[in-house]
Order: C-alpha cells, then sequence, then structure tokens
C-alpha cells in the first residue's frame, strides 16, 4: 500500500495542527470544553456546538480534507443514487428548457418539457 494511501484524516488534521496554519485560541467549546487544538489532534469535533464554537475554521479544515473542494465529494448512499440521479436530470432538463425560451426555440421546448413532465410522473420522482 503506498504511503498516500495510508495518510489517514487523523494524521491530516496532526498536520494542519503542528504546521502552525491554524493559530489556536485557548478557546473551549462551552459544551464538551474541547478548545480546537484537541480536535485537530484527535481529528473530529467532540460535540455539536464545536462547530458553532470553531466556526471559522470549519471552512479550511473542510477545504483541506476534500482536497481544495467546500461541497462534499464522497459517495452517495446507494439506496438514494436512482433518486438523486433523477432528481439531477430533471434539473438539467429544466435549465436546458430556460435556455430554449430564452432563444425562442419552442419546438425543442415542447419536447423537453414533456420529457420533464414524464420523468416527473413517472412514480420514481417526488421533485417538484
Amino acid at each position: 500500500m503506498a504511503y498516500e494511501e495510508e495518510f489517514s484524516m487523523n494524521q491530516l488534521l496532526k498536520h494542519l495542527l503542528n504546521s502552525g496554519e491554524f493559530q489556536t485560541k485557548p478557546d473551549k467549546c462551552p459544551n464538551c470544553g474541547l478548545t480546537l487544538r484537541e480536535v485537530l489532534h484527535i481529528g473530529k469535533f467532540g460535540c455539536s456546538e464545536c462547530y458553532s464554537t470553531f466556526s471559522q475554521y470549519v471552512p479550511q479544515i473542510i477545504e483541506r480534507v476534500q482536497a481544495g473542494n467546500l461541497e462534499h465529494i464522497g459517495q452517495q448512499p446507494f439506496k438514494s443514487q436512482e433518486k438523486i440521479l433523477l432528481r439531477k436530470r430533471i434539473e438539467s432538463l429544466e435549465e436546458k428548457l430556460q435556455q430554449l425560451i430564452e432563444v425562442q426555440n419552442f419546438e425543442e421546448a415542447v419536447q423537453v418539457r414533456d420529457e420533464i413532465k414524464a420523468l416527473k410522473e413517472s412514480g420514481d420522482a417526488h421533485v417538484e
């Protein structure tokens, strides 16, 4: 196994802590008592209040962990994949429909509108 594959989330957060990138204050979470230094050391927040307490650091941590992305790029739950794909397909078609209307291509817009309607009525789509 390559070194990069063995590099865990905990190791990444420890590296960030030791690099001095996150200048930690002695402030503690009022709910669980963890400091930012401790959060980075153990690799996770102690409670839901930690997110509020250390909110100024959360985007930096997420961006580092997600390789520069602020959005989650992990896998989707297997049971939800079909619904998510269907919702994305409908959203994509709705954008296409708006573009077709803007350029006054009404013939193709009607076809796209009907496709959206069929997808929504398929029973699998609970999308408005």
